[in-house]
């Protein structure tokens, strides 16, 4: 299938159902098309949270019409006024095409940067305080129906709620999806500290598992711990996704929160909802 494919997928072109099926199927089944798609989803990410539209200066505006407009219907600047970019132009040692190519390579220079690898997580290494090792561990408690939730409850504003009264002692996010509905949530408690979770479920047996810990918490290692060089990819803005034979784990930064979500769903839809956050 031609890579150009995923760039139609990521910029959400592809109408057509059965070919949309088998793109995500090849995204979850090959590692090359599956890294194709993360870094162009990666791409558009940086380019739509770095680098915002801004508008033009009015000088300019009135420039660039002039250019383009009969001698009659000129346009008048309000004032005078010396600018960089009006002196960049109209220098003739600096034509408008020489202009344009500059812009143009910084363009390129923006999008061509090579994106940070995610750092690679040894499960050999991990320890029972590890956020890593609990969450893909009360995932698997989840399936084979060792962990049921505390509260049932399809609202997000019961289960944070609940987590305060639970004594949760920091703020929680619980969105919401419409691929898949709130199931319920837990509250668990290491050396005297709650700490909140929740769960999703959906309509094709999808379960999808949530624990937010305050960052504060992962930085002092005194209840629980983070691998270094993971939280230091999430606090620099990146989603860090893993994924496994039978499940997806993804951890995102979101406010003061760090996140770890492990689910069954399919990966793409894992992390266009929770990466997007």
């Amino acid at each position: 299938m031609n890579k150009e494919l995923i760039t139609a997928f990521v910029d959400n072109e592809i109408r057509d159902a059965k070919l949309l099926d088998e793109i995500k199927h090849l995204i979850d089944s090959d590692e090359e098309y599956r890294y194709e798609y993360q870094l162009q989803t990666l791409v558009k990410r940086i380019a739509k949270e770095k680098y915002k539209r801004t508008t033009a200066p009015e000088h300019l505006k009135i420039r660039i019409l002039n250019q383009i407009a009969p001698e009659e219907i000129k346009v008048k600047p309000q004032k005078e006024a010396a600018s960089f970019w009006a002196g960049l132009f109209s220098k003739p040692a600096f034509s408008f095409a020489t202009a344009i190519i500059i812009v143009i390579s910084v363009i390129l220079i923006l999008f061509n940067r090579t994106p940070q690898q995610p750092p690679v997580i040894s499960k050999d290494k991990l320890t029972p305080d590890n956020m890593f090792y609990q969450a893909e561990n009360n995932f698997d408690a989840i399936i084979q129906g060792k962990l049921a939730p505390q509260l049932i409850s399809n609202s997000p504003e019961q289960i944070k709620n609940f987590f305060e009264t639970s004594g949760v002692k920091y703020s929680t996010l619980v969105p919401t999806f419409s691929e898949w509905s709130l199931l319920g949530a837990v509250v668990s408690e290491d050396k005297g500290e709650k700490f909140a979770h929740h769960v999703y479920a959906g309509k094709k047996g999808e379960i999808v598992y949530v624990f937010q810990v305050d960052e504060s918490y992962l930085k002092s290692h005194e209840i629980i711990s983070l691998d270094e060089s993971l939280l230091q990819y999430l606090e620099q803005g990146n989603c860090y996704v893993k994924t496994e034979k039978d499940k997806v784990l993804l951890f995102k930064k979101i406010d003061h929160n760090i996140c770890a979500v492990v689910s069954n769903a399919p990966m793409q839809d894992v992390q266009n909802n929770f990466c997007n956050i």
